[in-house]
């Protein structure tokens, strides 16, 4: 009689999960999958309290405390809440609104982003809501405004000097998990933003500034480099040669000239300065977000089957104006293009050569830029992660528990395990067999609640909504 009760209570609430408690939730008769093991622990039961994992076991015993308050998962996976550690959520204009945003990532089972710039105040007022539960989002890691020498902006600060480097690092570790440079640096300022950081216990990432090489990027403490950003250029055997010819046409803005010249860079790749290189990314602990998605979207621009991505229905309207295809294509010249598409080819190979070597990565997509959608583009980028020699169950590591390590809060995130965050997706199929099946969405746990597919399907529905207006 007891076992028919708990059946009929389990069936009741996996069709209304509506009536589950926000303090405390079983998920019962799952599969649970450890992606930096690369195995699947089976009939698990998952207890949660207070939006923390209170509890991981068989499913043989449900407390009888807890009873009515289960999900029966029948056999589905659940995996590690994924984050993207590349984006980019609050670009200055045009504005993406944050109850479209945020909601696309929690509906595709990403629990937490990395955010690589924007407007800093925008993102702290951002962070504080969703922390206090006033608005529905993933969990922000983020930087400050860009160090760029450049004119500033609400997302830039200029760094000319390395008088103002040492200030713009002072200034940004006042609210900012850590330091984000761009390409457009001086030497004498980028490793004063090297030293400083360390003096101010911060990690900076970035682009790696053709001023330094990727070598000298690790040895100086980067702590992860963005798009491969400096890797051909690094692996050449004309290094040095092209890096001085590279400045110069830099300098006098000669970008077709600067195109060029990052073209035979790649071509004149060698093989035993490239495994030079990775032995020392590897022992100087320095990460790699290749972001291959962006650089395919963008070399794929001329595919008419971008105009009917049934995903751009969640794009804003103002925004979809500037992501007009034949209006891209007019400002993206042939050459350009045809770059692009070489580096789409060449990306994943530096990526296997790498992975060989024990360089660590992790998954982002830089999105949302053009055609780089907010939520659904990282599982694009965990398919071409696979395509470039990772196992499925690397591709999730680099999405799952390599970000927990990166960030320092591997106490907290990346796993299923007993005292972490309660951030979970529950799949239909076995991703460690497939990664397509990441897209295989059932329910989303964040923070402890429980999405349901028709929640998450709701979310999809208002997204669309606002969108169009």
């Amino acid at each position: 009689m007891k076992y028919l009760w708990t059946l009929f209570l389990t069936t009741l609430l996996w069709a209304n999960p509506a009536a589950l408690s926000q303090d405390s939730l079983i998920i019962t008769n799952v599969n649970i999958v450890i992606p930096h093991e690369g195995r699947v622990v089976r009939h698990q039961m998952v207890v949660i309290k207070d939006g923390t994992i209170n509890r991981v076991t068989d499913s043989n015993q449900i407390p009888l405390e807890l009873q009515p308050h289960i999900i029966n998962a029948e056999g589905k996976y659940l995996i590690p809440g994924l984050w993207d550690m590349h984006v980019h959520s609050a670009f200055i204009a045009p504005q993406w609104d944050e109850k479209i945003i945020y909601p696309l990532y929690i509906a595709n089972g990403v629990t937490g982003v990395r955010d690589m710039g924007g407007d800093f105040e925008l993102l702290k007022s951002r962070r504080e809501k969703i922390e206090k539960g006033d608005l529905l989002g993933p969990h922000l890691f983020m930087g400050g405004p860009f160090l760029i020498n450049a004119k500033p902006d609400a997302q830039t600060i200029s760094v000319k000097t390395p008088d103002e480097a040492r200030a713009a690092v002072d200034k940004v570790t006042e609210g900012a998990d850590f330091i984000k440079i761009l390409s457009r640096l001086s030497r004498e300022s980028y490793f004063t933003i090297a030293e400083e950081s360390k003096k101010d216990h911060v990690h900076f990432v970035g682009h790696v500034p053709d001023t330094v090489s990727a070598a000298e990027a690790a040895k100086a403490g980067q702590y992860s480099i963005e798009h491969l950003t400096g890797i051909s250029l690094a692996c050449s055997s004309r290094e040095s040669d092209l890096r001085e010819k590279i400045q110069s046409a830099t300098s006098s803005r000669d970008w077709n000239s600067v195109r060029t010249l990052n073209e035979q860079a790649a071509t004149t790749y060698d093989a035993k300065k490239a495994a030079t290189l990775f032995a020392m990314f590897t022992a100087e602990n320095t990460w790699q977000v290749p972001t291959l998605i962006w650089t395919k979207t963008q070399s794929t621009l001329d595919a008419s089957t971008w105009d009917s991505d049934p995903r751009l229905k969640y794009v804003p309207a103002t925004i979809r104006q500037q992501w007009d295809r034949k209006q891209l294509l007019r400002q993206t010249p042939p050459d350009i293009l045809k770059g692009y598409e070489n580096e789409a080819a060449r990306g994943p190979q530096l990526v296997q050569a790498m992975l060989q070597a024990g360089v660590r990565f992790m998954a982002g997509s830089d999105g949302p830029d053009p055609y780089v959608f907010p939520g659904f583009s990282l599982h694009d980028e965990l398919e071409l992660l696979v395509q470039s020699g990772f196992t499925p169950a690397q591709a999730l590591e680099a999405a799952t528990a390599n970000p927990a390590i990166f960030m320092e809060k591997q106490d907290k995130y990346g796993v299923i395990e007993q005292g972490h965050a309660a951030d979970l997706v529950l799949l239909e199929a076995n991703p460690l067999i497939d990664i397509h099946n990441t897209h295989k969405i059932v329910a989303v746990v964040l923070k402890g609640k429980y999405y349901s597919r028709v929640e998450l399907d709701k979310m999809l529905r208002q997204a669309e909504t606002l969108a169009k207006q």
